[in-house]
C-alpha cells in the first residue's frame, strides 16, 4: 500500500509539473504572439505615417504649382483690365456725347408730352375717384354675403364632428405611432450613416494634432536658430582648434582629410603679415588714446577745482596757469611717437609755447572772463541743448508754429538768430556749413532756420546719436502735423514741416550719392528723349495739335481754339494723343517705382525710417482709407 501510495504520489507530481509546463509554454507563446502583433502594429504605423508624409510633400507641390498659375493667370487677368480700361474709357467718351445728344433730344419732347400727360391726368384722377367710390360699396356687400355664408358652413360642420370624435382620436394615435417609429428609423439610419464621417473626423483631428507638433517643432528651430548655429559654430571651432593642435603639437601624424582642411591655416602671404602688423598698430594707437583721454579727464577735473578757487581768490592765476603747461607738457610725451613705431600716427605737437603761453585778455577763451555767473550760463546752455536733443517735442511744437505762422514778433526773433548763426558760421565759428541765401519769403526763411539752427543742434546727423535723436524729431514732427489735420486732402494738399526737414537731411553725403545714384539715369533718360511728351491737359493738347496743324499747312485751321475741355476729350485726334501721353506717363512711373523698390537694399536708413514713421502714423490716423490712398 505505501508503495503503491508513492507511486501515486509520483504521478500526481509529474502531472502537475507536465500542467505547469504546458501553462508555461502557453504563456510563452501568447507574449511571443502579442509582441509580433505590436511589431506589426508599428510597422503599420511607420508606414502609415510615411504615406501621410508622402501625401503632404505631394499636397505642397500642387500647392507650389497651384500658385505658379494663379500668379501667370493674376498677370494675364491684370493686362486684360489695363486693356478693357482703356477701351472702356474710350467707350465712356463716345457714350457721354451721345448722352448729352440725346438729352437735348428727349428736353424738347417732354416739353411737348408735359401739356398732354397733364389733361389725361386730370381725366384719369376723376374716373378713379368715380370707380373708388363703387368698388367700396360693392365690397361692403360681397363681406356682408361671405359672413353669412361662412357661418352657415360653420354651424354645419360643427354640428358633424359631434360624431367624429372617436374616430379622430383612434386616426391620431396611428398618426403618433407613425411618426415615432419613423423617428427611431431615421435616428438608427442617421447614427449608420454617419459612422464612416465620425472616423474620418477622428482621423483629421488626429492629422491635425501631428501636423501642429510638427508646425511647434519647425517654430522651435526657426525661433532659436541663432543659439544653434552659435552652438555649430562653437562645435566647428572645437574640430578646427582640434585639428590645428595635432598638426602642430601632437606627435600622432595627421589624416590626409585633417591636412586638406588645414591648408589654407599654412598659407601665410605677405598681405597677412602687413594686416597684422597693421592690427598691432591701431591697438597701441587706441590704447594711448584711452590713455590720453583718461589723464586728461583727470586733468579737467583738477582744473575745475582750481579754477573755482580762483574765482574765490583762493589761488592765483599762476598756479592754474602751471597746472595747464604741465598738461599739454603730458600731452606732448603721450603724442610723442614711440621708437619703430609707424610715422605720421598723430599730428605733430603744440608748442608749449602757443599753449602755456599768456592768453590775450580780450579772448574767448580766457580764464579771467569765465567767472561764475558765465559759467553758470554756460551749463543753462548746455542744459538746455541737451534737453532740445532729447525731448523733440518742443523743437517740433516750434517749427510747426512757425510753419502755420505763428506770432510775428516770434518770427522775427528766430529770424534774426538764423541770420546771426550763417554770419558766425561764415567765420568758421559756429555753423559747420555755409547757409543758404537770405531771401525773402516764408519757405527760405524757414529753410534758413531749419538748416541754420536746427541741423546745426544735430551736428547734422554725423554720428550714430545725433542721427538718432534726429529721427526722433522727425516722428515728433510728424505726430503734431497729423494731429491738426481731420481728412487725407488736408494731408496731400498741405506743406508739412517735415517735408522740408527731409529735404535738408537727404543733402547729407550718402543720402545724396543714393539719390544720385537711383534717379540720375532715369531722369537722364527722360530729358534725353526728344520725343517724349507727358502732357496731360486735354485743352493743351487740342490747342498744341492746331497750332501744329497751322504750321504745317500754311492756313488757319477750321476747328474752334476756345473750347471747354470736354468738348476737346471728344476730338477724335486729341483723345488718342491724350490716351497716348498717359501710357507714356504710366511707363515712367512704374520704371521710377520699380528701381526704387529694387534699390530698398541700398536705401540709407534714415529715408527708409522716416518712410515707414510717417506711414504708420497716416495708417493709425485714417484707419478706414483704403491702402492705395
Amino acid at each position: 500500500m505505501v508503495e503503491s501510495a508513492t507511486v501515486m504520489q509520483s504521478m500526481s507530481r509529474m502531472v502537475l509539473a507536465r500542467r505547469e509546463l504546458l501553462a508555461y509554454r502557453d504563456e510563452e507563446l501568447r507574449l511571443i504572439e502579442e509582441e509580433e502583433q505590436r511589431l506589426m502594429e508599428a510597422e503599420e504605423q511607420r508606414l502609415m505615417e510615411a504615406e501621410e508624409y508622402r501625401l503632404q510633400i505631394q499636397r505642397e507641390e500642387e500647392a507650389v504649382l497651384q500658385r505658379q498659375r494663379d500668379e501667370e493667370a493674376e498677370l494675364q487677368r491684370q493686362q486684360e483690365e489695363e486693356e478693357a480700361e482703356e477701351l472702356r474709357l474710350e467707350q465712356m467718351m463716345r457714350d457721354r456725347a451721345q448722352r448729352e445728344r440725346e438729352a437735348r433730344v428727349q428736353a424738347d419732347r417732354a416739353a411737348r408730352e408735359k401739356s398732354d400727360r397733364e389733361a389725361r391726368d386730370r381725366a384719369e384722377r376723376e374716373m378713379q375717384d368715380r370707380l373708388e367710390s363703387e368698388r367700396s360699396e360693392l365690397e361692403r356687400r360681397i363681406v356682408d354675403v361671405q359672413a353669412l355664408v361662412r357661418g352657415r358652413l360653420a354651424r354645419k360642420v360643427y354640428a358633424e364632428m359631434r360624431g367624429w370624435t372617436t374616430a379622430i382620436v383612434r386616426f391620431q394615435a396611428q398618426c403618433r405611432g407613425v411618426l415615432v417609429r419613423r423617428e427611431v428609423g431615421d435616428r438608427l439610419t442617421t447614427w449608420g450613416r454617419i459612422e464612416a464621417g465620425v472616423r474620418q473626423v477622428q482621423a483629421l483631428a488626429r492629422g491635425h494634432l501631428v501636423r501642429q507638433r510638427l508646425r511647434e517643432h519647425r517654430t522651435h528651430l526657426k525661433r532659436n536658430i541663432n543659439v544653434i548655429v552659435k552652438m555649430q559654430n562653437m562645435y566647428r571651432a572645437k574640430l578646427a582648434g582640434k585639428a590645428y593642435r595635432t598638426l602642430t603639437v601632437e606627435d600622432t601624424p595627421p589624416t590626409p582629410r585633417l591636412v586638406q582642411s588645414c591648408a589654407p591655416l599654412l598659407e601665410d602671404t605677405d598681405q597677412d603679415l602687413e594686416e597684422e602688423l597693421e592690427l598691432e598698430r591701431l591697438r597701441q594707437k587706441a590704447v594711448r588714446q584711452i590713455r590720453e583721454n583718461q589723464q586728461t579727464g583727470r586733468i579737467l577735473d583738477h582744473l575745475d577745482i582750481k579754477i573755482a578757487l580762483l574765482v574765490r581768490n583762493r589761488i592765483s592765476l599762476e598756479e592754474v596757469l602751471k597746472q595747464t603747461k604741465r598738461h599739454f607738457r603730458f600731452l606732448d610725451e603721450i603724442r610723442r611717437p614711440v621708437p619703430g613705431s609707424a610715422r605720421g600716427m598723430y599730428p605733430p605737437p603744440v608748442p608749449l609755447a602757443q599753449t602755456g603761453g599768456p592768453v590775450p585778455a580780450n579772448s574767448l577763451y580766457s580764464l579771467r572772463n569765465m567767472d561764475k555767473e558765465s559759467r553758470r550760463k554756460l551749463e543753462g546752455y548746455q542744459h538746455l541743448f541737451y534737453l532740445l536733443q532729447t525731448q523733440p517735442v518742443y523743437l517740433a511744437r516750434l517749427l510747426f508754429l512757425l510753419n502755420q505762422g505763428g506770432s510775428r514778433a516770434m518770427r522775427q526773433s528766430m529770424l534774426a538768430a538764423a541770420s546771426s548763426a550763417s554770419m558766425a558760421g561764415s567765420n568758421g565759428q559756429l555753423s559747420q556749413r555755409p547757409s543758404t541765401d537770405a531771401n525773402s519769403g516764408e519757405d527760405i526763411s524757414i529753410s534758413k532756420l531749419i538748416e541754420t539752427i536746427v541741423l546745426t543742434l544735430f551736428g547734422f546727423a554725423q554720428n550714430a546719436r545725433e542721427e538718432y535723436l534726429l529721427l526722433k524729431l522727425f516722428c515728433a514732427a510728424i505726430q503734431i502735423e497729423l494731429s491738426s489735420i481731420s481728412t487725407l486732402q488736408e494731408f496731400l494738399r498741405g506743406n508739412p514741416i517735415f517735408i522740408k526737414l527731409a529735404v535738408h537731411y537727404n543733402r547729407g553725403a550718402k543720402e545724396r550719392k543714393y539719390l544720385r545714384d537711383l534717379l540720375q539715369p532715369l531722369i537722364r533718360k527722360v530729358i534725353d528723349d526728344t520725343e517724349l511728351d507727358l502732357e496731360s491737359d486735354p485743352l493743351v493738347i487740342y490747342r498744341t495739335l492746331i497750332r501744329e496743324e497751322e504750321s504745317r499747312t500754311g492756313e488757319k485751321s477750321r476747328r474752334a481754339y476756345d473750347i471747354t475741355r470736354e468738348d476737346a476729350l471728344n476730338d477724335m485726334e486729341t483723345r488718342t494723343t491724350f490716351i497716348r501721353h498717359l501710357r507714356q506717363l504710366r511707363v515712367l512711373a512704374d520704371e521710377f517705382i520699380a528701381a526704387i523698390q529694387q534699390s530698398l537694399n541700398q536705401m540709407p536708413y534714415g529715408m527708409r525710417y522716416i518712410a515707414r514713421e510717417l506711414r504708420r502714423a497716416l495708417t493709425a490716423k485714417f484707419p478706414d482709407e483704403p491702402e492705395a490712398q
